[in-house]
């Protein structure tokens, strides 16, 4: 098995193609278009023909001006590229990937792994985050979150990334390090909108809990391929190089782990504490509220 990753040409001239530039070029979007009826069907049709976005969205007669409207159309607000059916998705993390979270130093070769549930546990913007069960400690990290689809030949194409919260129990972690993987199994939140384009060379992310109107954390720090100790092509071959294991038709999203996390600095989410997270490179940003 092999994997691809191809990237859109439109990233190495600064104009990255946005799920929401997509649609507004596609009438109507995305029904209808290019013999697909929804975003996870233009997902797999996409994977299937091989091309970048460049040239698939030439095909569809989307012009190259497209990447300089982000944006244009505002996109449902719900988890891109998602199947209807939970079996054809997955949701995993990848932690210490970057050179620093909270400014300071991650050594390399502390790198770890995480399964976080099926797609179905991802919610988008403004939806609630939700714990699974009882919640020792809950904690947010700001990261990006690369997505998947696998082809008819069992390859998983890169289709784009976007900002994500990765939820998890972080009290549990430190607590019982021996149940570290219960803790990840916890909803994650996605921007609707996708860059369709590799990861930027660096970026900055914002990141604040609000309590009761006021702020209790606010935190920035740097994603971006310059920022990781570890790339998105080796946590790819990681995991997605593993014949079988994904059948045609499977979205991954894979977070490639953070920069800014608010349990490091000792703040343990409450019940009606509101996330937002803000990233410089794309202008995507994400809020949602936590409820237990």
């Amino acid at each position: 098995m092999t994997i691809n990753t191809r990237e859109a040409p439109l990233e190495a001239t600064g104009q990255a193609l946005l799920l929401s530039a997509l649609s507004a070029s596609l009438a109507p979007a995305p029904e209808g278009v290019g013999g697909t009826s929804s975003w996870y069907d233009l997902a797999v049709d996409f994977a299937d023909s091989g091309q970048s976005w460049h040239r698939y969205t030439a095909g569809l007669g989307v012009p190259d001006s497209a990447a300089a409207r982000p944006g244009a159309a505002r996109l449902p607000v719900k988890v891109p590229f998602l199947p209807a059916s939970p079996a054809l998705s997955a949701v995993y993390s990848f932690g210490y990937s970057h050179a620093a979270v909270n400014d300071v130093r991650v050594e390399k070769g502390n790198l770890d792994f995480y399964y976080k549930g099926p797609g179905s546990l991802l919610v988008a913007e403004g939806q609630p985050l939700t714990g699974t069960s009882m919640v020792v400690g809950g904690g947010t990290e700001a990261e990006y979150c690369a997505i998947y689809c696998v082809n008819t030949r069992g390859e998983a194409v890169y289709l784009g990334h976007t900002l994500a919260n990765d939820f998890s129990d972080a009290g549990l972690r430190t607590a019982h390090r021996n149940l570290a993987n219960l803790s990840k199994l916890h909803p994650s939140a996605v921007c609707s909108d996708v860059v369709l384009a590799d990861l930027p060379a660096v970026s900055t992310v914002y990141a604040s809990v609000e309590r009761d109107g006021s702020a209790v954390w606010r935190r920035q720090g740097t994603l971006g391929r310059r920022a990781m100790i570890y790339s998105r092509a080796l946590m790819e071959r990681l995991l997605l190089r593993r014949a079988g294991l994904f059948p045609p038709g499977t979205v991954v999203y894979l977070l490639l782990g953070s920069c800014v996390s608010s349990h490091k600095d000792g703040v343990e989410l409450r019940d009606g504490d509101v996330i937002t997270l803000r990233d410089s490179a794309s202008g995507l940003e994400l809020t949602n509220p936590v409820s237990w």
